[in-house]
């Protein structure tokens, strides 16, 4: 599914710096690299922190199987209302931070998550709140799950190594600004 590029995204990304941390949407080259480590035909519930204008919501609900979860946590207005308007039975969306995590999968009787799909901006919060984000993501994720980020900087690559059993790093050109790709598994 190929999503055109608007100007009014860049502007509302640009009004939102932020929370959304960049003025462009992602490039589907970021979004296929980003998602390449989901095993979609095994997903039941994925988590995605910070989804914007959807961009890489809509890449996940055209891979996702009938009986998986998608539940979107969102703190900007503006992207709510977009992300609603793209009305699937999958699709579970929060106006919430993402430390809300755990009381929202108690809402909905969930246990772990399959996946976490991270664009939160991290460089751009304070150090104990993405320590805290990131403990919250390790908790909830089951064994063998992954939490899966990009970055337009590396600064915080090294709070990842200790949470994660392994994290692998790549990056990719094809996206403004050009950017990294975390995959971390439990």
């Amino acid at each position: 599914m190929k999503t055109r590029f608007k100007f009014s995204d860049s502007i509302k990304l640009i009004k939102s710096i932020r929370t959304s941390g960049t003025i462009t949407p992602s490039s589907s080259v970021l979004v296929k690299r980003l998602l390449a480590p989901i095993d979609f035909e095994a997903a039941r519930c994925v988590i995605e922190l910070g989804p914007g204008n959807g961009c890489v919501t809509r890449a996940l609900l055209a891979r996702m199987r009938p009986n998986c979860r998608l539940i979107c946590l969102e703190v900007n207005n503006d992207f709510i209302a977009e992300l609603n308007d793209l009305d699937d039975s999958r699709l579970h969306v929060y106006n919430a931070c993402a430390s809300s995590i755990r009381a929202i999968l108690d809402q909905l009787s969930i246990q772990q998550v399959d996946h976490v799909v991270s664009s939160l901006p991290l460089a751009l919060l304070d150090d104990a709140m993405v320590q805290n984000i990131l403990r919250v993501v390790g908790m909830n994720l089951r064994d063998g799950g992954k939490f899966l980020q990009y970055q337009y900087s590396l600064k915080n690559y090294s709070e990842l190594k200790p949470l994660f059993s392994n994290v692998k790093l790549k990056f990719t050109l094809r996206n403004m600004p050009p950017a990294f790709v975390y995959e971390c598994i439990k």
